[in-house]
């Protein structure tokens, strides 16, 4: 199947994610709705690895995350920090709910220039916990009602 790639690298989307207050309450709540074992929970990556901006400035951003895994996507409970971050801004603007879909790039750089041009600013961006990829986020609420993410991994960037 052919499709325009301005954005796209793949016609997937990787991942939904869901803001929450208690990550855990979340995940438990889905596992025993689906079936689906309880996933390990995982952490944002320290700031001084994550070296994370929030509208534009460096910022020290924390979360926990709950991962399910699925054959064809990843479902991702988050329950970010205290500080202000893109996960906090909207936990507090409308409560728990979809946070943003994520799509795995090869060119963040490529990517944050047509997406900023197209007028959705990005709101947050950091290095993975793994030391292995980043991510951005970039505002859609109006279009979408939630962010759009963009994963890039070492492995897959095209320079």
């Amino acid at each position: 199947m052919s499709f325009d790639r301005r954005l796209l690298d793949e016609d997937t989307v990787m991942q939904i994610c869901f803001v929450t207050h208690d990550a855990v309450k979340s995940a438990s709540w889905f596992a025993d709705l689906t079936g689906k074992p309880m996933p390990p929970m995982t952490f944002s990556a320290d700031p001084d690895k994550a070296r994370a901006e929030y509208r534009g400035q460096p910022a020290d951003v924390t979360c926990k995350i709950m991962m399910f895994h699925f054959g064809n996507i990843d479902l991702e409970f988050l329950e970010p920090g205290p500080e202000q971050s893109a996960w906090r801004d909207l936990l507090e603007e409308r409560g728990p709910g979809c946070h943003h879909i994520a799509i795995k790039t090869r060119n963040l750089a490529e990517r944050d220039a047509y997406l900023t041009s197209r007028g959705h600013e990005r709101l947050q961006r950091g290095e993975f916990q793994s030391g292995t990829g980043r991510y951005a986020y970039y505002d859609t609420r109006p279009e979408l009602g939630a962010l759009v993410e963009l994963l890039e991994f070492d492995r897959d960037k095209v320079i």
